[in-house]
């Protein structure tokens, strides 16, 4: 196409793909057999563990199963980045059920992340244990209910209120006049 220049369509097309993609996250859904997501997550790093978070969400979006990784995601539940504790709560939601033993590694976290002095982490904290469908860890949550029903925070207590069904549709009997109290 372009002789002078050694370039062939092909290649241009390639590289005005590059160039539209700059910016965007669309790289993310490239390569699902990318290899380096492992160190990512176990990088010392924020922005290096969200890239990773950001993968393994994108290709969770694509379908492919990505549980694997799970161990490592479960480390980073305690990280002191808020970006990073949304993105492993969304994938903790997400495989919970699949894989209940690991999931309760996580649930002391929570339980910290409740007394944090961020409003958004505690709401966070409380939304993604309700969100956990573990007949195992519904007397925390109903605990972590009550506690943040008397939050001073307006959002925190909306996130509570919202609890309760997710409670309540767990259908246990013996705490059922727990979740009615609160």
């Amino acid at each position: 196409m372009f002789p002078q220049f050694g370039a062939t369509a092909e290649t241009l097309s390639k590289a005005s793909t590059l160039v539209f993609r700059i910016g965007t996250d669309a790289h993310l859904y490239d390569d699902p057999e990318d290899g380096n997501i492992v160190e990512l997550l176990e990088s010392k790093f924020d922005s290096e563990k969200c890239e990773a978070l950001k993968r393994l969400l994108a290709l969770i979006a694509q379908g492919i199963d990505v549980s694997n990784f799970f161990p490592q995601v479960v480390k980073n539940v305690a990280s002191q980045s808020l970006e990073v504790k949304k993105l492993v709560y969304l994938y903790l939601l997400h495989y919970a059920e699949k894989r209940p033993n690991e999931a309760l590694l996580s649930i002391n976290c929570f339980q910290k992340d409740l007394g944090d002095t961020n409003p958004l982490v505690r709401a966070c904290a409380l939304r993604t244990m309700a969100g956990i469908r573990l007949h195992v860890i519904a007397p925390l949550v109903l605990v972590a209910v009550g506690k943040c029903a008397r939050d001073p925070s307006v959002y925190v207590r909306k996130c509570a209120a919202s609890a309760l069904p997710k409670l309540y549709d767990l259908r246990i009997e013996d705490n059922n006049s727990s979740i009615e109290e609160v």
